[in-house]
């Protein structure tokens, strides 16, 4: 007899990665996985912790951005997908792992479409989605635990060399300057590598590609992490190096022409000084004067004029979610 067909969904806002490999087995025991898709904003470092199973298991992971702060429309793409398979007619058996109460119409309407439907979630999956699926495998009481690993005990280092205070701040700017724009350098390459491969003819491409690439390095930070509160945030702040349209999900960038990144280079100059001199000379809050800033621009030859800011303050001002401005003094976010 030939194998069942099995349609599997994950929903990786609501599970732990740490179940993939149970997951897995426990559903090829029953038939075949022919369909296998993991949704998620993989731009969220707590979803990092899939990369693994998305890579050893052949997991399609399907981005999905939260539109608004606070929501997630992970549920809404997932049973719209369910639904177009549901009418392509070739699974038997659905599987839906999550323990979110807002599947649970979805799993009526399989039912109602002849289908077996799978739930698999933890101990506080919602009673209701519980209750709809055919069959429902708790991952908590199936998985076996192993024991904890021996702990390795290591030397005790040398007691650390006395540094003045001065040395060591100044030491930890390096080190933070070197670490951000590393990270920086980074977020460039993914996204000069993905519109390489994937823009269209108009040499655009959706930053959720982008996205996409940059979760699966698992590099471990978000663009917060280097002052910008999203990837789409950080694209507009290099105007220099990209072209980009839309908004939300549909918002694409392209690479400009090399004639075009001298400005670029330049721009990200100014914010690399911007960092440097606030945390070199901040007071206790991290505000520092606009004039060291402005001063130490100029030394680089670099004038603020040539990007259409008539002065610092103003081209500061322009980036609210990477600058905090205070009378004549800013901060970084």
């Amino acid at each position: 007899m030939a194998a069942k067909k099995i349609a599997l969904f994950i929903d990786a806002d609501n599970i732990s990665a740490k179940f993939g490999k149970q997951i897995i087995d426990t559903l090829e025991s029953r038939g075949e996985i022919f369909i296998r898709r993991i949704y998620g904003n993989w731009e969220k470092i707590s979803l990092h912790g899939w990369n693994e199973c998305i890579l050893n298991f052949s997991l399609r992971a399907v981005q999905q951005p939260d539109f608004a702060a606070g929501k997630n429309a992970t549920d809404m793409s997932l049973t719209i997908d369910a639904m177009d398979v549901l009418y392509g007619g070739h699974a038997e058996i659905f599987a839906l792992v999550s323990n979110d109460s807002d599947f649970t119409p979805l799993v009526i309407r399989l039912r109602e479409g002849g289908m077996n439907v799978i739930g698999m979630g933890n101990d506080n999956a919602s009673i209701s989605f519980r209750n709809a699926c055919n069959e429902f495998i708790d991952l908590d009481k199936n998985q076996t635990s192993a024991p904890p690993p021996v702990p390795k005990v290591e030397p005790l280092p040398p007691p650390p060399a006395k540094v003045s205070k001065k040395n060591s701040r100044e030491a930890q700017s390096q080190r933070d300057k070197a670490e951000r724009n590393k990270r920086l350098q980074q977020m460039h390459s993914i996204l000069r590598e993905t519109a390489k491969t994937n823009s269209g003819t108009d040499g655009f491409v959706y930053l959720s590609r982008a996205i996409s690439a940059f979760a699966k390095k698992n590099y471990g930070f978000e663009p917060k992490n280097v002052g910008y509160t999203s990837w789409q945030k950080f694209v507009s702040a290099f105007p220099k190096l990209y072209a980009f349209k839309g908004r939300g999900a549909t918002f694409s960038y392209r690479c400009l022409t090399a004639e075009q990144k001298s400005s670029g280079d330049n721009l990200q100059k100014i914010h690399d000084i911007l960092h440097e001199t606030a945390t070199a000379h901040g007071d206790e809050k991290g505000f520092v004067n606009l004039g060291q800033a402005g001063s130490a621009i100029s030394q680089k030859n670099i004038n603020i004029k040539d990007f259409g800011y008539a002065k610092l303050g103003k081209f500061i001002s322009a980036f609210p979610s990477l600058y905090e401005v205070k009378n004549n003094s800013y901060r970084c976010r």
